[in-house]
């Protein structure tokens, strides 16, 4: 017996260190081929959402497994960002009407369009009432002033109530911009200032998918009405629209989200930013159901709005992660998803205008996910893959070497 324990307790503890070394774990490797680029240049590569999951613990490589440069592109959508005016010329025009003339700088690494449009607040000092049809022309460098057309003109007022209006939208499609104002009512007031914000208009998004989710009514929450918001899998959640049951006046929706590390029944939870109003008013015609969020990576959202609003319909707008690189025409390339991530050296960053050329591209695609023969395993550490079974295990040598200790405790038997 004593010889049995010898033997059997070192051949455990062997055991125990050697499942404790690190293993190479490929099992969650793979990789996703690239519809091959009809031409050279920059190529945009829209994530799918099993992709977007995995991001960012990705990489891009051609068929030899050479990783290949690339950037995200720019978050077209929601978060505005101050545009700095320059050369900004205030007076007026020869027909004696205000105008204002003003360049844009941008921010390092920006250019035109970066935004869907920019928002154009004017600082005017004037004698109340007045509304002014606001005229814009703009110009690229080396073109000349061109008419910005409308179906429905812009306009500006002051009425002397609450309400009025000073600012206005125009597409980011230039780096020039005049304003001049046409008095329609009194006189039309002086121009003091502009300031210039890049954004997108909620109502004009187009989202890469709209989902429909599960809502449950939480009933009154600390002055508020909930409601959750479930989907079936995590996802990139950039916007919702809101159906309210009429009538309801302009009011804020508030958006949280289970905090990061959080289980689902965790209670914990962070406030998600939005940007917008909702409203439905069949009485004045009018109806508002779009806000922007995040964007947020989730699966559950709990919506709280006003008391006594209430919602008939959500959707979830969804947009994800494009990637650009500069492709070869007709080279095959590769998204690889888990395991380590084997990056490019460099940074396109450091190239001007990397991002102008690829907006009239058609993007190209992700085919489905295949065996990865050039992805880089993740080693599991022999702590984690040895923790189902360790506790048997140490209970075993335990129990065996506290059996070794009684036999010696206890002796050799009487002789006869």
């Amino acid at each position: 017996m004593n010889l049995f324990l010898r033997g059997i307790v070192p051949g455990i503890l062997a055991a125990l260190l050697l499942a404790c070394a690190p293993k190479e774990d490929r099992s969650g490797l793979a990789r996703k081929p690239v519809s091959r680029p009809a031409a050279s240049g920059w190529a945009r590569l829209p994530l799918d959402a099993e992709a977007q999951r995995a991001y960012p613990d990705l990489w891009l490589g051609d068929a030899e497994g050479v990783p290949v440069p690339f950037e995200v592109e720019r978050e077209g959508l929601w978060r505005p960002q101050r545009l700095e005016v320059s050369g900004l010329l205030m007076g007026r025009d020869g027909q004696g009407r205000p105008t204002a003339e003003f360049g844009l700088r941008f921010p390092e690494g920006w250019q035109v369009r970066d935004r869907e449009h920019l928002r154009v607040d004017l600082d005017l000092q004037g004698a109340a009432p007045w509304v002014c049809r606001v005229e814009v022309d703009r110009r690229l460098p080396g073109s000349a002033f061109l008419r910005l057309e409308r179906e429905s003109p812009i306009h500006v007022f002051d009425l002397g109530e609450p309400g009025g209006t000073r600012g206005f939208y125009v597409p980011w499609d230039a780096e020039t911009y005049r304003v001049t104002l046409v008095a329609t009512q009194g006189a039309a007031p002086r121009i003091a200032g502009v300031k210039v914000t890049a954004s997108t208009r909620p109502e004009e998004f187009q989202a890469d998918e709209v989902l429909s989710p599960r809502l449950e009514d939480l009933g009154p929450k600390e002055g508020r009405e909930a409601w959750r918001l479930d989907l079936s899998s995590s996802q990139r959640i950039v916007g919702a629209d809101l159906q309210l049951k009429p009538p309801t006046a302009p009011i804020r929706p508030h958006f949280t989200a289970p905090s990061a590390g959080e289980g689902r029944r965790q209670a914990q939870e962070t406030w998600v930013p939005s940007e917008g109003l909702v409203w439905n008013l069949p009485a004045l015609a009018t109806k508002a159901t779009r806000v922007s969020l995040g964007p947020v990576m989730a699966d559950r959202l709990t919506l709280s709005l006003p008391e006594g609003a209430r919602l008939d319909a959500a959707r979830l707008l969804v947009h994800r992660e494009v990637l650009l690189f500069p492709a070869e025409a007709g080279k095959a390339y590769f998204l690889h998803v888990g395991g380590r991530v084997k990056r490019a050296p460099g940074s396109l960053a450091a190239l001007s205008d990397s991002s102008r050329a690829v907006y009239s591209r058609e993007a190209l695609r992700l085919g489905p996910g295949e065996a990865d023969p050039h992805g880089l395993p993740v080693l599991v550490q022999g702590a984690e893959r040895t923790r189902p079974w360790l506790a048997w295990a140490a209970g075993t040598a335990a129990l065996l070497l506290g059996l070794f200790a009684w036999k010696l405790l206890k002796g050799p038997g009487p002789t006869p």
